[in-house]
C-alpha cells in the first residue's frame, strides 16, 4: 500500500470531489483516480460510490477512513522524528499564544529555554485567543498560552498570571509628576478611547464607564500591540494590562493614569495542554516562576 494512495484517498474524502482533491494536492484528477482505483484493488473494496451524479464514500470506505487518517498522521510524525533526528533535535514543541503575550516578556522566558536546550526545537504560533483550544486539541500545537481558559476539564491547565489594568494616556497628556489634578471627564471626552483588545472584559468595562462618563469617541480595535500604537502616536487611550506596557512604563514612553473610580477588572492568562503531551519541567518551571507584571 503506497502512502500516495492514502495520501489522496483522505483528501478526497473530505470533499467527495477528485477535482478539490486535485487541486489541494497539485496533481491531476486522472492520477486521483488511478490512486483510489489502486488503493481500491489492494483492499479489495469499493471506497467511492457514485449516486445521482454524486461521489459518495461507501461503508468500506468510511470505516478506511478513520484507519487512513490515523496512518497518515503516524506517517507525518514519524518523518517529522527523523527530520528532527538528522539535525541534532531530540523533540520539537509547538507553543500557540495569544498576541498579547507576546507584548510581555513571554519571548524572552522562550528564548532563555532554547539557549539552555539547544536539542529542543520551539516553534510560536501567534493565535486569537478563541483559536487555541483547537489547535491544541487537533495536535497542531503542544502548549496553549491565552486568554481564556480550555473546555477541557482532563486537560492540564494552570493559571499563569492575572494582570491588573491600568489607564495608559499619550505622553504629553498628563504629568504625572507634578501630582496635578486629573479631570478624568475631561480625558473621556478629550481621548478616542479604544476599546475590545480583549475577548471577555470590554462588554462589562464600557458600560460602567457610559454610566459614570460622557465616553464621546470609541473605536473597536482588536489587537492591543495595535492600542500601543495608536496611544504612542498620541491618538487616544485605553485601558491595557500591566503586563503588556511594564518596558515603555519602564523607559517613560506612556502615561500611566491612576483610576480608581471604579474597579476595574483583571487579564488572567491561562496555559493548558493535554495530559498525553509531556512538557519539559524545565519550560513549565520558567512559566510558572517569571515575574509578568
Amino acid at each position: 500500500m503506497d502512502y500516495k494512495w492514502v495520501k489522496s484517498f483522505v483528501v478526497a474524502a473530505k470533499s467527495c470531489n477528485f477535482r478539490v482533491a486535485a487541486e489541494e494536492l497539485h496533481l491531476s484528477q486522472p492520477s486521483i483516480t488511478v490512486h483510489i482505483h489502486q488503493l481500491e484493488h489492494f483492499l479489495n473494496v469499493k471506497l467511492f460510490k457514485r449516486e445521482k451524479n454524486r461521489v459518495q464514500l461507501t461503508e468500506a470506505g468510511q470505516l478506511f477512513l478513520i484507519e487512513a487518517q490515523q496512518i497518515i498522521h503516524q506517517w507525518d510524525k514519524s518523518i517529522e522524528r527523523f527530520k528532527l533526528a538528522t539535525k541534532g533535535i531530540e523533540e520539537k514543541l509547538i507553543i500557540a499564544m495569544t498576541p498579547l503575550m507576546v507584548e510581555t516578556i513571554m519571548p524572552h522566558v522562550i528564548y532563555q529555554f532554547i539557549n539552555e536546550n539547544p536539542s529542543i526545537e520551539i516553534s510560536i504560533l501567534v493565535e486569537d485567543s478563541a483559536k487555541i483550544e483547537d489547535l491544541i486539541n487537533s495536535d497542531k500545537a503542544h502548549i496553549g498560552i491565552s486568554l481564556l481558559p480550555t473546555r477541557y476539564r482532563h486537560w492540564h491547565q494552570e493559571l499563569l498570571v492575572e494582570s491588573p489594568l491600568e489607564l495608559v494616556i499619550p505622553l504629553d497628556a498628563f504629568d504625572d509628576e507634578t501630582g496635578a489634578y486629573i479631570d478624568y471627564e475631561e480625558l473621556f471626552q478629550t481621548y478616542t478611547l479604544f476599546t475590545h483588545h480583549h475577548p471577555t472584559i470590554w462588554g462589562d468595562l464600557l458600560h460602567k464607564l457610559q454610566e459614570k462618563y460622557v465616553v464621546t469617541k470609541q473605536v473597536s480595535v482588536s489587537q492591543s500591540y495595535v492600542v500601543k500604537r495608536l496611544i504612542k502616536d498620541g491618538l487616544g487611550m485605553s485601558f491595557l494590562p500591566r503586563m503588556i506596557v511594564r518596558r515603555e512604563r519602564m523607559e517613560g514612553r506612556f502615561n500611566i493614569v491612576p483610576f480608581d473610580e471604579i474597579a476595574l477588572p483583571s487579564v488572567p492568562v491561562y496555559l493548558f495542554y493535554k495530559d498525553s503531551v509531556k512538557i519539559p519541567e524545565e519550560l513549565l518551571c520558567l512559566f510558572q516562576t517569571r515575574d509578568y507584571l
